[in-house]
């Protein structure tokens, strides 16, 4: 039975015949993913496309796609400021994180709500072995000896053999571990519930949330991919880092608030810990002051390494599957159902 916004138990089915349903699109309508909409069953009717739309237009839509790229959490705030949409049954965001949803007007509701996790994990498992591999091979050496044009022999690390430790075994760290595995890695990792990754062969030991600080102790490589809800702000914090080897590098491909990063910071220029590789960051964009950019032992991306060739395309045949279901089966044949509460 797929929970409510608020976690609770809800169900809503078709009557098991397919069914009409009106659809509203939260988005820059210019966006060109949007062209797969298209795919929609026939019974599916669009009724607008945009972030503004007259009052009272909504009345009748049971089903909200948040296209949230090029939107505006304001701009999400003032579409259900404008419509009161008492007909609201079901919400997809085509982002796996929840931030731009996590606002009154949607968590007050009894909505089912959907994302689209699995859709950008492998591209953010293969972010993660690169900045491993690029610690590994000491990269940073390699391109102050290439500017110098100097010739120097000198060992590098291989991945095989050492150990990852995943923070937050959810969908992405699932799939950095697998990854991981691939690559001969012992890989570790916390989650909340160990019992829900017992057996699973992408994991050689799981522990619970409470014990990342054991954990962290045996990794040559600590991965940050847990969602951000009030329980993991700040979970990466001194004491952590602490524990860490001093040839450990430190990778996040989850939140920039999970991690303390002035702690962090601390931690790369004492040499407590070899390295960061970092995708996130605590305010974004990273300000042009901070410590991070001139850290030679830093590898920074602009949060963008999910964001590979066909993307958001692929978001979009998510949510044209995930109607078609809604359509035959109702909330109960919905993928990907969350709670806006728990924040996953």
């Amino acid at each position: 039975m797929a929970p409510l916004a608020g976690g609770k138990p809800r169900s809503f089915s078709m009557s098991g015949t397919r069914q009409k349903a009106r659809l509203v699109v939260v988005a820059d309508k210019e966006r060109s993913e949007l062209r797969h909409l298209k795919e929609l069953p026939k019974d599916v009717e669009v009724v607008g496309i945009g972030t503004k739309f007259p009052q009272g237009s909504l009345d009748e839509v049971e089903c909200m796609l948040l296209n949230s790229v090029g939107v505006s959490r304001e701009e999400v705030r003032e579409v259900f400021a404008q419509n009161s949409l008492p007909s609201l049954k079901w919400l997809h965001s085509n982002m796996a994180g929840l931030d731009v949803i996590k606002i009154p007007e949607i968590m007050d509701r009894d909505l089912t709500i959907t994302n689209s996790k699995g859709t950008y994990s492998r591209s953010l498992a293969e972010y993660v072995l690169f900045s491993a591999k690029f610690f590994a091979l000491q990269t940073p050496r390699l391109l102050n000896q290439k500017a110098s044009a100097r010739w120097e022999k000198f060992p590098v690390g291989e991945l095989a053999g050492k150990t990852m430790g995943i923070i937050g075994f959810g969908d992405i760290g699932r799939a950095t571990g697998v990854l991981a595995k691939a690559y001969g890695m012992r890989v570790l990792a916390t989650r909340r519930n160990p019992e829900l990754s017992r057996g699973d062969k992408a994991v050689d030991k799981i522990f619970c949330t409470a014990d990342l600080e054991l954990m962290v102790q045996e990794c040559d490589y600590v991965v940050c991919s847990t969602p951000l809800v009030p329980s993991t702000k700040h979970i990466v914090n001194a004491s952590v880092l602490s524990k860490m080897k001093r040839t450990a590098v430190f990778i996040n491909v989850g939140r920039g608030q999970c991690v303390d990063e002035r702690a962090l910071c601390s931690a790369l220029k004492s040499g407590a810990i070899m390295g960061a590789g970092l995708d996130v960051f605590e305010t974004e964009p990273l300000p042009q002051d901070s410590e991070l950019w001139g850290m030679p032992n830093v590898l920074i991306s602009p949060h963008n390494a999910d964001q590979v060739d066909g993307w958001l395309d692929n978001s979009i045949h998510l949510f044209v599957k995930n109607m078609s279901n809604y359509l035959e089966q109702g909330s109960e044949g919905l993928l990907n159902v969350v709670d806006i509460h728990r924040g996953y």
